[in-house]
């Protein structure tokens, strides 16, 4: 191991020493940066990639990339460095990983550094976080089909609320002309009612697809915890499953919408119940916890349910995307929105055949 440290810091002077700027220039790259010999040990890196893997130099330099990457022990199966130093050239991918229990995406692409005989000596591996590229290009694309959905809602309920105005009027008319037949009164009352019905309906879906203006206030956000667990508690009862509460009383007030709140709780939960088959349980968490040095207060839904792939958990963010037979898809995609109209975030983490954890925070 000794042989190898060595090794590798005599290579990094070597090219050191033909540029002796190029250390700083590394250093104020923002993308990671590692430089790689034919035995696959890092032998440069920048900053960013300190800072990218969360070790310490001693951590990186002269160590096997792939162990300092992914903890592997053998070249990983998709070694882009591998084929370059065949004298092919490599494209670019993309690599999931995890970093501070949050899942990244990092563009990867590798540039050979040759001798003078033309023969690879070294591999430069250009690493870049793309990971909030594509959740803006995710999120442009669910608001634009959002934004669809929403005029399309508010066009339907307009054209249905008319004919409904016609038939609550004529009922009530003929409710009064009809005033001494029991029959005909108890008919026409059960129109009267399901027309009520619709016209909630339609109002529902107008002030959906209207912008919701936040009526925030500073509050415990147990308050609304608490209101949303009991409205499920009943359809959980039936079900056998066990809500079970670890709530911290000292946790902070934070500024949030208590109804749009109480309607993300319950979509979460609702959802949660749908994915246990038989009995089962709930956890519900709360704990403050930092990203990217902010504060926030996060609620984590976690359900002893068959769980999903990590393909199918991406997609559950978007509108009509569902896995249950009679769903909507329309769940998830709302508490996302409302999450973000507040500043927070909303994460799913899940194994197959383990249960599924959603996350939802809040700034603090």
């Amino acid at each position: 191991m000794l042989n190898a440290l060595a090794t590798a810091s005599a290579e990094k002077e070597r090219l050191t020493e033909s540029h002796p700027v190029l250390q700083s220039i590394f250093d104020g790259i923002t993308d990671g940066i590692l430089v790689i010999d034919q035995n696959y040990r890092v032998i440069m890196f920048n900053k960013a990639m300190e800072k990218f893997m969360g070790k310490t130099a001693d951590e990186i330099e002269g160590h096997f990339c792939f162990f300092v990457c992914h903890s592997n022990n053998v070249v990983c199966e998709d070694c882009q460095a591998q084929t370059a130093f065949s004298n092919i050239s490599p494209p670019s991918r993309i690599k999931q990983c995890f970093k501070d229990n949050l899942r990244r995406q990092f563009e990867i692409r590798n540039f050979p550094l040759r001798n003078g005989g033309g023969k690879v000596e070294f591999m430069v591996e250009y690493i870049k976080d793309i990971t909030e590229r594509q959740m803006m290009e995710k999120e442009l694309m669910e608001s634009r089909r959002l934004a669809i959905i929403g005029e399309m809602a508010a066009k339907t309920s307009h054209e249905i609320r008319n004919p409904l105005q016609a038939m609550e009027g004529a009922a009530h008319y003929l409710l009064q002309e009809y005033a001494g037949d029991e029959k005909i009164q108890k008919y026409l009352g059960l129109i009267k009612e399901q027309i009520g019905r619709l016209n909630k309906v339609t109002t529902g879906m107008l002030e959906d697809a209207r912008p919701q203006l936040l009526r925030v206030e500073k509050a415990l956000i147990n308050t609304a915890l608490l209101k949303s667990v009991a409205i499920v508690e009943e359809q959980a009862r039936l079900r056998n499953i066990n809500l079970e509460l670890f709530l911290d009383e000292r946790l902070p007030a934070v500024r949030y919408d208590s109804g749009r709140m109480q309607q993300v709780f319950i979509n979460v939960l609702r959802n949660a119940i749908d994915a246990i088959d038989g009995a089962g349980s709930i956890e519900i968490v709360g704990a403050q916890r930092q990203i990217n040095g902010e504060d926030f207060l996060e609620i984590s839904f976690i359900d002893s349910g068959i769980g999903v792939s990590q393909e199918m958990a991406d997609r559950l963010f978007e509108s009509f995307y569902t896995t249950k037979e009679n769903g909507t898809g329309l769940g998830l995609p709302i508490v996302k929105e409302i999450m973000k109209s507040h500043g927070g975030y909303t994460f799913i983490e899940s194994n197959p055949g383990g249960g599924a954890c959603v996350r939802v925070g809040l700034p603090v």
